[in-house]
């Protein structure tokens, strides 16, 4: 193919994608982790696991951003299990304070909750919640 045809083809290609449409997307937000994330469903209806993966920390280089995930399984409405476990980032902020301490701008993630609502009512300790991070040294953001 002749160099031109291909230099006329590729600005074309570059046109029609640059002027497209785009449908605006409704990603998942959440109050641990700034920036949007991706929904995947594991299962069904009747029991599954909502699972949302942040990546803005990745997509979003330099401002605020989280790298992370926050799952939830339960049977129909009900959660039974949930996990939320990650870092967040606040953005770079001032250029010299974050040179001179860049850990300070990141935080731990962790949140994780457990509801057996079976044993709700029986004398059985049914529900179970832990927002203490497993990791020392950084801050911990809570949800």
């Amino acid at each position: 193919m002749d160099a031109a045809i291909r230099v006329a083809l590729t600005l074309f290609l570059v046109v029609v994608l640059a002027t497209a449409p785009v449908a605006a997307a409704s990603s998942p937000t959440s109050p641990c982790f700034p920036g949007e994330g991706h929904q995947f469903d594991i299962g069904s209806e009747t029991a599954g696991i909502d699972l949302v993966v942040f990546l803005s920390i990745f997509e979003n280089l330099g401002k605020p951003g989280g790298f992370g995930m926050e799952a939830t399984g339960g049977i129909g409405s009900t959660p039974i299990v949930q996990l939320r476990a990650g870092v967040a980032f606040d953005g770079v902020g001032p250029a010299t304070a974050f040179l001179s301490n860049p850990f300070a701008r990141f935080s731990v993630v962790y949140d994780y909750s457990m509801n057996l609502p079976m044993f709700a009512g029986t004398g059985v300790e049914s529900s179970y919640e832990d927002d203490g991070s497993p990791v020392s040294g950084l801050k911990t953001k809570s949800c």
